[in-house]
C-alpha cells in the first residue's frame, strides 16, 4: 500500500508540472522568439542579419508561424509525458503502451527539431548574398543565442509526424 501512495503522490505532482507547464506555454511569459520582453533572439537575428524594414516585415511573419507551430509540438509533448506518466498509476504499467508513448513523445521532439531547422533555412533564404556571411555567423552562434535549447539538426522539412499518425495512442 505504501508504495502505491508513493507512486499515487508521484504522478500526481508530475500531473500539476505538466499543468503549470501548459499554462505557461499559453499563458506565461513571451514564446522564444516572441515580441516584447521574450524577443531578445529576434533582435538579435534581426540586428546580426542586418534586415531591411521589408525583411523584418517577412521576417516577424515567419516567427509568429513559428511560434504557433512550436506552442503545438509543446502541448502536444505535455499531453504525450502526461499520458506516459500516468501508466504509473496502475499496478503493472503497461509496457506496449508505455512503448508508444516513448516512440510518439520522440517523435513530436524530432519534429520539434525538423520545425527549427526549417524556420532557419527560411531565414537564410530571407537573406540577400551579402548577407549570406552574417548568416553562417550567426548559425555557429546558436545554442548560445538560444541557451539549452537543441540547436536545428539535419532531417527533412518540418512535418507534424503526431498528428499524421492519428491511430496511434
Amino acid at each position: 500500500m505504501e508504495r502505491t501512495k508513493l507512486l499515487t503522490i508521484a504522478v500526481v505532482g508530475l500531473v500539476l508540472l505538466n499543468l503549470i507547464m501548459i499554462g505557461l506555454l499559453l499563458f506565461g511569459p513571451a514564446p522564444l522568439l516572441g515580441h516584447g520582453g521574450g524577443n531578445r533572439p529576434a533582435r538579435v537575428i534581426i540586428k546580426r542579419l542586418r534586415f531591411d524594414a521589408s525583411q523584418q516585415r517577412t521576417y516577424r511573419r515567419l516567427v509568429t508561424e513559428h511560434q504557433r507551430q512550436t506552442r503545438e509540438l509543446a502541448l502536444e509533448s505535455a499531453r504525450l509525458h502526461q499520458a506516459y506518466y500516468e501508466l504509473l498509476v496502475a499496478e503493472q504499467p503497461d509496457s506496449v503502451q508505455a512503448n508508444r508513448l516513448s516512440q510518439r513523445i520522440g517523435t513530436n521532439q524530432r519534429a520539434q527539431t525538423q520545425l527549427n531547422f526549417a524556420h532557419f533555412g527560411q531565414i537564410k533564404a530571407l537573406c540577400r548574398p551579402d548577407q549570406q556571411a552574417d548568416f553562417a555567423r550567426l548559425v555557429t552562434e546558436l545554442t548560445q543565442l538560444f541557451g539549452q535549447q537543441q540547436p536545428p539538426g539535419p532531417g527533412p522539412p518540418y512535418t507534424n509526424n503526431v498528428k499524421n499518425n492519428p491511430g496511434q495512442p
